[in-house]
């Protein structure tokens, strides 16, 4: 699988601002295989990408991790008030196309992001479904969703913007493997309680 083209999606954010209140720790800092999960996205994802940047609440929290390479470091905005606000900031600042993936998604792998990436052209995000579900944070964001980032309605939520905005959608798994290779596992399970750490096991 050929990594995306630089010149559609160049760059990769990771999103590990979560606190992981039910894991008792920030997601970003859970141990897979004996290593974090922001190390694990950290050096698969910038295989792909020729700028990778994380986003975080509180810069305080890289002092607990591996020393990783950042092309930036983007805290989140104080006022944020949902993950609108904090997807919203990261394209503003950024202002190109940006490949966003949450730290939890552990089964994320290189051909499930190089295709995502692979159906982006100026003006339209690529969003992923698994089942009925749209999966915005492992996606592509365009620069022109912005411009329904906020709803004279006052909605919020995250899947009324991908709703809002110009996507593109990619259905699990039929738009990723060809009928000859079917999907082993599905790389937009994340990890939401401690018993996944248990269940899951080692990991490739």
């Amino acid at each position: 699988m050929n990594p995306p083209d630089p010149r559609t999606v160049s760059d990769c954010v990771i999103l590990a601002g979560g606190l992981g209140t039910r894991m008792g720790q920030p997601k970003a800092l859970l141990k897979l295989d004996g290593v974090t999960l922001l190390k694990r996205q950290h050096d698969q994802l910038s295989a792909l990408f020729p700028r990778i940047s994380v986003a975080l609440k509180d810069r305080s929290l890289l002092d607990s991790v591996e020393d990783l390479s950042w092309h930036q470091v983007l805290l989140d905005p104080p006022e944020s008030r949902c993950l609108v606000d904090v997807i919203g900031s990261i394209v503003e600042r950024l202002a190109v196309p940006v490949f966003v993936a949450a730290v939890d998604l552990p089964l994320l792998n290189s051909a499930t992001v190089s295709t995502i990436c692979s159906h982006h052209s100026p003006g339209i995000s690529v969003i992923p479904v698994d089942g009925q579900r749209p999966q915005p944070l492992a996606a592509v964001w365009d620069p022109s969703a912005l411009e329904f980032s906020s709803p004279p309605d006052g909605d919020l939520a995250l899947l009324a913007w991908v709703k809002r905005s110009s996507t593109r959608l990619l259905q699990w798994p039929e738009h990723f493997s060809p009928a000859s290779e079917p999907p082993t596992q599905n790389p937009f399970k994340n990890l939401n309680s401690p018993t996944d750490l248990d269940s899951w096991g080692p990991l490739a």
